[in-house]
């Protein structure tokens, strides 16, 4: 292999362990802060909603905004166990 192709192949991993590592990376997401606003107080349903969601953030955080707007006064925790009750409903009908 000539010396171009190695650091071509080189830069293509580095970009895919970066897109691998994209949800833990701070660019473009929200302060920590804000993050925190939408986190559950008994973290274990942020764990099983995310397992649930094979990881998937973005589509945790839509979710709970959902619940969150249709039911504003309902607690940060009764939103993570109704996405959660929700998706576990669907995902055995």
């Amino acid at each position: 292999m000539t010396g171009a192709a190695i650091a071509i192949s080189f830069g293509i991993c580095l970009l895919f362990v970066a897109w691998l590592q994209r949800d833990r990376l701070s660019i473009g997401r929200r302060s920590d802060a804000a993050s925190r606003k939408f986190r559950p107080q008994h973290l274990h349903l942020e764990r099983k909603l995310l397992k649930l969601l094979g990881g998937n953030r973005s589509t945790a955080h839509r979710l709970i905004q959902q619940s969150r707007r249709r039911y504003p006064e309902k607690s940060a925790d009764w939103h993570w166990e109704k996405a959660i009750y929700d998706l576990e409903r669907d995902r055995w009908r």
